[in-house]
């Protein structure tokens, strides 16, 4: 997109106002979605929503308060009360930045007004820009809508509040006017992102803080927009076209070197729906970025998000010299037919290049993730076979893949071709849209997988995989800030882990297996069939509960660890035997829990890796009471495959993604 040879002034009117009013302060929330709790546990989220209107705010001479919900793990009661704790507050701004959150958004203003009726109070982000008016018809507390980018906008409001000058008079506003709603026309995207205030990093200090000092990744933006058209994408409502603006490599590099001068914070994740784009221009941004970084000696990591018709091994791997250590690829499916239909613009030829070109230029599958979206309501017993087949065969399937329904967002071309179909939207507004599936096969299958899904979650086995996860990641956490471990140790607890998520990603393939098998012939599932399926699981969760707790002992116990040769034929918890011999990858048994059975732990390859991303060549050794060396077993349970037979559900000669 060219810049606007228009002053800045004329798009945005208020560009160069300074707040005089001490006690005119603007309050910013990021709500906590609760029903998430569970897939978000693990991960600490900047919102850089709240950070950019902070920064905007800041530098217009307003004092603002950010409360990130979700990082802090609030409700909306302890919101309220921490808004309501300041009566500076006279603008409110709560940014929902999906569907599900303007419940707990609603919930929030209710709460607020009814105490402190004079505030105002805005809504602003992808799903209030889409469903304006429906939002301001639902909930009288909500004063108006910001619609698109909330820069320039958030500071515009709060002039003309602090001044009591006509709101309706305001682009890019949505509000009631003597009780009929009005929309003012449409505020232009910002085309200079570089003259934006660098956003505040309120929510990064809080990481640190919750991590100890530990290390942690910064969230950053170095474009905005995508040139696609995915029939089941929402953020074209918020920009309002197709077209893709860039920061500077110089301005991203000065953002970066703040944040290293700041906060010690040399990871990076940027948050961009397109880092690559496929033109000229775009090719040269990324060397040009590249050079920046360079020049500079940044010495950063960070992650980025891609098409993969944008994957170029060349490209990729400039990126990864000058620190690109992960990457995402908007993969979405591996059957052609379904791609189509989404309106992708991309073919399974492309994912398999991508995924092929990134394994010759050495990305190990763990630094590789994708989006992929399983359940569609359109989608047929084959095309769900086949969208199976391919993740599992690619070697990156991990348990959130095959949990994956599309959702319809508010106002999206998937949302518009359901109506179109005459399907009626009877959730309440906010909430996902609860649809059946066209193929009766598929509407058996799906429902007993989530019944299944949410079973499990609930179980103890797998609660104590969460608790072995939850360990894990402050163990690796604390090794990258303040008490690193020997490089072996830390690959023992790294081949560990990736045992545990093999085998919880292992009661998930035989769930969809036998599923596909039960329904092969019928379209839906026979009286007691669900309970059949779970008792056939029982021998992975069992075995799977186990190891989990020998992770979570090995977590506990790291700083404890002591090595041996192994030479002695009563090992103590905490021992760790190493050997090797004649050249052979060094073998590390870790000793961890005393059973009634005898001694129990971990045994690990040193060295191994795999095509797989849960690949591993860690195994649980025994060790009888009183036996020796010579004595050792090893514990097993049986696989997905092993329970089911033959893991192939395409017929011979077949290949995912033909359809």
């Amino acid at each position: 997109m060219k810049k606007s040879s228009l002053p800045l002034t004329v798009l945005q009117p208020f560009a160069n106002y300074r707040n005089e009013d001490p006690d005119f302060q603007v309050g910013l929330v990021h709500p906590y979605l609760v029903e998430a709790w569970q897939k978000n546990r693990l991960k600490y989220r900047e919102s850089l929503a709240l950070g950019y209107l902070a920064g905007a705010l800041d530098r217009h001479g307003f004092e603002s308060t950010s409360i990130n919900a979700e990082l802090l793990g609030i409700g909306p009661e302890e919101v309220t009360e921490r808004l309501l704790a300041d009566p500076r507050i006279q603008l409110i701004g709560i940014s929902a930045k999906s569907q599900r959150t303007y419940r707990a958004a609603r919930q929030i203003a209710r709460l607020v007004k009814a105490v402190r009726p004079d505030v105002h109070i805005t809504l602003g982000g992808v799903f209030p820009s889409a469903a304006d008016q429906p939002i301001l018809d639902d909930c009288v507390e909500i004063d108006s809508i910001v619609r698109g980018e909330g820069e320039y906008a958030i500071v515009e409001l709060a002039a003309r509040l602090s001044q009591g000058l006509p709101l309706d008079k305001m682009r890019g506003l949505s509000l009631r006017v003597d009780g009929k709603f009005v929309r003012t026309p449409d505020r232009p995207r910002v085309r200079d992102l570089d003259s934006l205030a660098f956003p505040a990093r309120d929510d990064l200090q809080q990481m640190l803080v919750d991590n100890g000092g530990g290390s942690t990744s910064a969230y950053l933006v170095a474009s905005r927009g995508c040139y696609a058209a995915c029939t089941f994408c929402s953020i074209h409502q918020i920009y309002g076209d197709h077209n893709v603006v860039r920061r500077s490599p110089e301005s991203i590099a000065d953002e970066m070197q703040s944040i290293k001068d700041r906060f010690g914070v040399s990871r990076f994740s940027f948050v961009d729906d397109l880092f690559i784009m496929p033109s000229p221009s775009g090719i040269r941004w990324v060397h040009d970025f590249c050079d920046v970084l360079t020049e500079r000696k940044l010495e950063v990591n960070f992650y980025a998000e891609m098409r993969a018709d944008t994957i170029e091994k060349s490209l990729v791997r400039r990126l990864m010299d000058v620190g690109m250590h992960r990457l995402f690829i908007g993969a979405e499916s591996g059957v052609d037919s379904v791609l189509v239909r989404w309106d992708k613009g991309t073919t399974v030829e492309d994912n398999n290049r991508a995924l092929r070109e990134l394994r010759e230029i050495g990305m190990a599958p763990h630094q590789i993730n994708f989006g992929y979206i399983m359940f569609d309501p359109e989608m047929t017993f084959a095309e769900l076979k086949e969208q199976y087949q391919w993740i599992r065969d690619s070697g990156y399937a991990k348990v959130q893949h095959l949990q994956n329904k599309m959702n319809i967002y508010w106002g999206t071309p998937q949302y518009q071709r359901m109506i179109d179909q005459g399907r009626a939207d009877d959730s309440a507004l906010g909430d996902r849209w609860i649809y059946t599936f066209d193929d009766p096969r598929v509407d058996s299958f799906e429902p007993a997988f989530r019944r299944f899904h949410r079973r499990y979650e609930a179980d103890s086995r797998a609660m104590a995989v969460l608790a072995a996860r939850e360990a894990f990641m402050k163990r690796v956490q604390e090794d990258k800030s303040r008490v690193p471990m020997p490089r072996w140790l830390f690959e023992c607890l790294s081949q560990a882990m990736r045992r545990i998520d093999q085998a919880d990603r292992d009661c998930y393939f035989y769930v969809f297996e036998w599923l596909f098998r039960a329904l092969e012939e019928q379209d839906t599932l026979a009286d007691g069939a669900e309970e059949e399926m779970w008792a056939g699981l029982e021998p992975l969760l069992d075995g799977l509960a186990a190891d989990a707790e020998l992770l979570s002992a090995l977590c506990a116990s790291i700083q404890e660890i002591v090595e041996s040769d192994g030479a002695t034929a009563a090992p103590r918890i905490g021992d760790a035997w190493r050997a090797s011999e004649d050249g052979s990858p060094e073998i590390v048994t870790i000793w961890l829990a005393d059973q009634p059975h005898g001694t129990e732990g971990f045994r690990v390859g040193l060295g191994f890796t795999g095509d797989d991303r849960f690949d591993h060549a860690c195994e649980v050794v025994q060790l009888p009471p009183g036996g020796s060396p010579t004595d050792i077993t090893v514990r097993r349970y049986p696989r997905a495959s092993q329970l089911l037979g033959s893991a192939r559900l395409l017929p011979a000669g077949v290949e995912a993604g033909q359809s």
